[in-house]
């Protein structure tokens, strides 16, 4: 389980809205009881809605936004064969957090 896994959303009745989490913890914990995660949602208009805030990522071919106040966690045995890794968006998801939590 790497930082920024992609996985199918474990809540079955929200994967058409929010099909995938974004595992965001650090791999430090080596048999953490829980993984930190945030929702990636489903927008028609995914580039117009795109802030600091809420990025578009794209995540198996699909523009999804990031809706970072959506963090939530999971068990490790929720979270099955990730679908993509978002590493090379990192300064992105970084940016997103940054302000949820400094605002700036």
């Amino acid at each position: 389980m790497a930082q920024f896994d992609a996985y199918p959303n474990p809540v079955e009745e929200l994967r058409d809205s929010h099909p995938y989490v974004l595992a965001i913890q650090s791999t430090f914990l080596k048999r953490p009881i829980a993984i930190i995660t945030i929702a990636l949602a489903r927008s028609a208009a995914a580039s117009k809605v795109a802030t600091t805030l809420n990025p578009c990522l794209e995540v198996a071919g699909e523009s999804l936004i990031l809706e970072t106040l959506a963090i939530t966690s999971f068990e490790p045995s929720d979270l099955r064969r990730p679908v993509a890794n978002l590493q090379s968006q990192a300064q992105v998801i970084w940016d997103a957090l940054e302000y949820a939590l400094h605002g700036y």
